[in-house]
């Protein structure tokens, strides 16, 4: 069984088309598939169905960014900002950094 990642967690993309990009999970739906969103091209309003053993789990969000998720008052600009400040946390600095780049 696939531990389901909670509301609020960054994600990204192990498989498919949108392989490499980075979501948040705002929601589940069905059984085993959960609902992501990133701001941009997956927005709030038609989030993108996945299922979560195509994804990596890299950290959870705040309580305050998975509450507004769950009152539905977040907005797509808020999730934008949110995945670049937790993705600047997970691979910071570039290759001059030792990190390999993301092509």
């Amino acid at each position: 069984m696939i531990k389901m990642p909670a509301i609020g967690t960054l994600v990204h993309s192990l498989a498919g088309r949108d392989t490499g990009e980075y979501y948040l999970v705002v929601g589940y739906a069905e059984k085993n598939f959960v609902l992501l969103a990133n701001g941009l091209n997956r927005t709030l309003k038609k989030p993108k169905k996945k299922n979560p053993r195509h994804l990596r789990v890299h950290q959870s969000g705040s309580v305050e960014l998975a509450d507004k998720i769950c009152r539905q008052t977040i907005r797509d600009e808020e999730v934008v900002q949110a995945i670049r400040e937790m993705v600047g946390k997970v691979n910071p600095g570039g290759e001059r950094e030792g990190n390999s780049p993301d092509v």
